[in-house]
């Protein structure tokens, strides 16, 4: 560690002379893995020859994990928690506010200095949601509350209907934004609706919904006799309030300043009857079953005519219109996607909302659509404002005195002031998820400046760091430091696995089980500049948990944690929940197969970037849910790879072959400038950004899908790559570009030993160059041009269709070659997928995979068809057991199929041809098998195998034989394929 070896050896890998430092890593690798010895050393789950090199990697992981300075924080919990592994309690944990307006805020006296208990994990949208309609209300202007209480009815009845109202004496109240969500207010009415419901006989209630039940209408008691005491909120994530006075005075028997306001004004009891009017429609509301409407939006019909041009119509026929931007389309119906809160919350704002502000003749579903214009509440933490979808946690945590070394135990315990104030006019336009604020680009992580400041304080671990990134990414791409004389000696490359280190994977695998940290995007600051910076340093698994966590928004990070709870969880936890948590919306379109690419292209462009979950379904099929989704992706990727789309090289194809091959994977075909002007060039490009969008949907909603990528396609544009593009990377695109590359080369290096030789004079060195021969041909001979090899309408310079290749400028020529296939030539289309990628999440949270994780994450995989991994990966049911004959004889049927067919088996059972990662075991629902019955005069051996896809289910008859059995999968996997019919 004092040696000074691993400054020395930065300064050398890091020289400003680019050739020099490229001759110093080849020379280094050379000595470091060229020599081998006999043993073996282990190291983790990697087994490899021990070289210098690999020794060397192990000190520096030895002096990393002694060196490593890096703390997980936790949510801390008093002696009487002991479930610390339940994400249930965790996200069940409450903060105290003090919420604070100033005289001059626009927040009415009696609002100015409130007292609320809130869910730490809930958001500062529900805080507004809450606050906003209760300041309407006081405002609202005195009217007679039974004309009121019509009014609203009316426009509610028309807002149900899906109709607008019609306009009347008065202007119709104003409606609430989409999204708008407030609490039921635990009134007395409430408590007698508690009461009154837990006296209907429900015998088989819940014990936990019954010591619910009793909390609430205790602590509603309570709150009439003792004014310091706190009422549980009536639903998760919504809070209860202990009102006081500016002065400081409880309020007796209220639970909302609000009330106490009402009640003032409120002599003659015109709005006292309001409040129970409004109670009373939203008992009603409540117990007429709103829960029964609550469901996804109607698919949208998405037609392609008889040009190839795709139009997007809802179910009424009316047209969705391509969104600008990144922004998703509105959805078709939003009276279907409506859930039963949001439907309560207007009934509330209808009769609340000061009638000036309104509009006429606006009807439900549009106003659902609009944002409040008029004003909004401005939240801060130390007059910083805060955004509406940060959590109340993430807001107290980072309001602490600093920043990562917070301690959580001072959190629970203290009440929080955040101050917030009326703005007049719309809230801010959206800033996108929270993750993007840890998932952009990073610099890169092979130069010195720059350093994240949680290494920046640390020189011997940020030392440690980079010596070890640039030894990864030699080891990673010896092809390209070593292009021009691999073979000279043998290499061993060390396994990546090598790099892991336990003891940071330990801690970050420790951080990630924090639901509360990593919901709230609290991580410290090192979790996300290791898993970004220096990835190597954890496993896969756990680097594709940190993206789930960190990249994919608030509501899926709320699904999983939901999603990962115990079956026998009780029901009032996941009950306190669900308003929460609640699932994340689906979106259905419906296509035709006819023009499967056009209307796939349609489809992003319209809910590519939107946050519901996106599920499709086939004109004239029955088939819905998850089979026809993974059909879809898995059908539109091969789309993608067709030559047709003239997106990809095409070197490696075969001429009769529909679809782009590369024995390495896909990679762009190049592009000129001038092309990427014309119709043509901007139909490719827009292609790429559609197929950047539809990879991160895949990811983002858990689809697999099926394409090649080459791993050079995530190399190129990366300028935090130690090791720059080369003749080795040319390989992987082109081989036979490379070879010829290659033996160019050979006339370029015999030139530059002529030119360095000071024995020749000028006179001697040119006649030697003309005499410079390989192969017996001079470059001359070989009629080149500077035009891109395969692609003669590409010139790499001006004119270069009429500039030959001499020896004077072979070397420039080589150098251009490189520079179009792996750089300018491509770069437009890579730049493409990478903005389309964005638009669903940000594409530099991939940089904690390396090229080859991201070709396997996305298309090619090795996948483990062994019976082993069979029989533990199979279920047998409803007639069948493992040790059935059929069912021995389906296993050894599948372990012996080709690699072709088990991608149609896969497409056959689960709608998509290949496996998720983890192969069988990985499999949800498991892959069950179960016994297919037959009816007289039929046998078993006279039916087909039948599926249900979204199950991954097989339904098989007892076949008499294993031959038949085979027989019959193969018939069944044929005709099977293409179409979701009933079975």
């Amino acid at each position: 560690m004092t040696s000074g070896i691993v400054d020395v050896l930065l300064t050398i890998f890091n020289d400003s002379d680019e050739q020099a430092a490229t001759e110093a890593r080849s020379d280094f690798l050379e000595v470091f893995m060229a020599t081998s010895n006999n043993s073996k050393v282990m190291t983790g789950t990697a087994q490899s020859p021990v070289t210098p090199f690999s020794v060397f990697v192990l000190k520096l992981q030895d002096l990393l994990s002694r060196a490593e300075h890096f703390e997980v924080i936790t949510v801390h919990q008093n002696a009487f928690e002991s479930n610390r592994s339940s994400a249930a309690s965790m996200l069940a944990k409450q903060l105290r506010l003090k919420l604070v307006a100033d005289d001059d805020s626009g927040i009415p006296s009696h609002f100015r200095n409130i007292m609320v208990s809130i869910h730490a994990i809930a958001t500062f949208k529900a805080l507004d949601d809450y606050l906003r309609p209760r300041i309407n209300l006081h405002e609202r202007p005195r009217v007679g509350h039974r004309d009121g209480l019509g009014s609203a009815m009316a426009a509610y009845v028309a807002a149900m209907s899906g109709r607008p109202e019609r306009p009347s004496g008065s202007p119709q109240p104003s409606l609430p934004s989409q999204g708008s969500s407030l609490p039921t207010r635990n009134t007395t009415k409430s408590a007698t609706k508690s009461s009154r419901s837990g006296q209907a006989g429900k015998g088989d209630q819940n014990k936990s919904e019954q010591d619910a039940g009793r909390l609430r209408r205790s602590s509603r008691r309570r709150s009439s006799q003792q004014s310091s005491s706190v009422a549980p909120p009536a639903r998760p994530g919504l809070p209860s309030e202990m009102a006081q006075t500016e002065g400081g005075d409880s309020q007796e028997g209220l639970e909302c300043a609000d009330e106490a306001q009402i009640e003032d004004e409120d002599e003659d009891g015109g709005l006292g009857d309001m409040e129970a009017d409004l109670d009373a429609l939203v008992d009603d509301l409540e117990e007429g079953g709103l829960e029964r409407d609550e469901h996804d939006p109607a698919a949208v019909n998405l037609e392609a005519g008889d040009t190839g041009k795709v139009t997007a119509r809802t179910e009424d026929g009316d047209r969705v219109n391509t969104p600008s931007g990144s922004q998703g389309a509105p959805t078709p119906t939003q009276r279907d996607r409506m859930s039963a809160s949001s439907r309560l919350a207007l009934a509330r704002e209808m009769l609340g909302t000061p009638t000036s502000s309104a509009r006429p003749g606006v009807s439900y579903a549009s106003a659902l659509q609009q944002t409040p214009q008029d004003w909004h509440i401005e939240f801060s933490v130390n007059d910083q404002p805060i955004t509406s979808d940060t959590t109340i946690y993430r807001a107290c945590h980072f309001n602490q005195t600093n920043g990562d070394d917070v301690s959580a135990r001072n959190i629970w315990g203290a009440t929080h002031t955040i101050k917030f104030k009326r703005v007049a006019g719309p809230p801010p336009a959206d800033q996108g998820s929270r993750s993007s604020q840890s998932t952009g680009d990073v610099q890169p992580a092979s130069k010195e400046a720059g350093l994240p400041p949680s290494l920046n304080k640390h020189p011997v671990t940020s030392g440690i760091l980079r010596l070890m990134s640039i030894l990864h990414d030699l080891n990673s791409n010896l092809d390209d430091v070593l292009a021009e004389n691999k073979g000279a000696v043998k290499l061993n490359a060390e396994p990546l696995s090598q790099f892991v280190n336990t003891k940071l994977t330990a801690k970050l695998n420790r951080q990630l089980e924090e639901p509360l940290i990593v919901a709230s995007q609290c991580l410290p600051t090192w979790s996300e500049d290791l898993a970004r910076l220096y990835p190597f340093l954890f496993p896969f698994e756990t680097r594709h948990l940190f993206l789930q966590s960190t990249s994919f928004g608030y509501a899926r990070s709320m699904t999983r944690w939901q999603n990962s709870q115990s079956e026998n969880d009780s029901r009032r936890h996941r009950h306190d929940e669900r308003p929460f948590l609640g699932r994340l919306q689906r979106q259905k379109v419906r296509i035709s197969r006819s023009r499967i690419l056009e209307s796939a292209v349609k489809v992003m462009e319209l809910y590519g970037g939107s946050q519901s979950i996106l599920e499709v379904e086939y004109f004239e099929e029955v088939g819905t849910g998850l089979g026809p989704t993974l059909e879809f992706y898995s059908t539109v990727s091969k789309e993608f790879a067709k030559k047709k789309t003239k997106l990809w090289r095409e070197n490696e194809s075969s001429e009769s072959g529909d679809y782009a091959f590369g024995k390495h994977g896909l990679f762009p075909a190049p592009m000129d400038e001038k092309t990427s002007k014309n119709e043509n060039g901007q139909r490719v490009l827009h292609l790429f950004k559609m197929l950047g969008k539809f990879v991160a949907r895949s990811m983002i909603d858990s689809r697999i899908i099926d394409i090649s990528f080459n791993p050079t396609f995530f190399r190129v544009g990366d300028g935090a790559a130690t090791v720059p593009l080369s003749l080795g990377a040319v390989a992987a695109v082109d081989q036979d570009l490379a070879r010829s590359l290659k033996m160019l080369k050979k006339y370029a290096n015999a030139k530059q030993r002529i030119e360095d030789d000071d024995r020749l004079s000028e006179p001697e060195k040119r006649s030697r160059l003309d005499k410079i021969r390989i192969n017996d041909a001079k470059v001359d001979d070989l009629g080149l041009d500077f035009t891109l090899p395969g692609y003669p309408h590409v010139e790499l310079l001006p004119g270069g269709a009429n500039t030959n290749v001499t020896m004077d400028n072979v070397n420039q020529y080589i150098r251009l070659v490189i520079e179009f296939t792996l750089g300018t030539g491509v770069q437009r289309q890579i730049d493409a997928f990478r903005s389309g990628f964005s638009q669903v999440f940000p594409y530099g949270a991939l940089k904690a995979f390396t090229p080859d994780e991201l070709v396997m994450l996305f298309g090619r995989v090795q996948e483990d068809w062994s019976l082993e991994t069979l029989m533990d990966s199979i279920k047998a049911d409803h007639g069948y057991n493992l040790d059935s004959k059929s069912v021995k004889n389906l296993l050894q049927v599948m372990s012996e199929l080709s690699l072709g067919a088990k991608r149609d088996f896969l497409q056959f059972v689960t709608g998509s041809p290949k496996l998720p990662i983890g192969g069988f075991k990985a499999l949800t629902p498991m892959f069950t098998v179960v016994c297919k019955p037959s009816e007289p005069p039929y046998t078993p051996d006279d039916y087909l195998p039948s599926v249900m896809t979204c199950v991954n289910y097989l339904k098989m008859p007892d076949y008499s034989s294993l031959d038949i059995l085979r027989e019959k999968v193969g018939v069944a996997i044929k005709e099977g394929q293409g179409a979701f019919h009933l079975s």
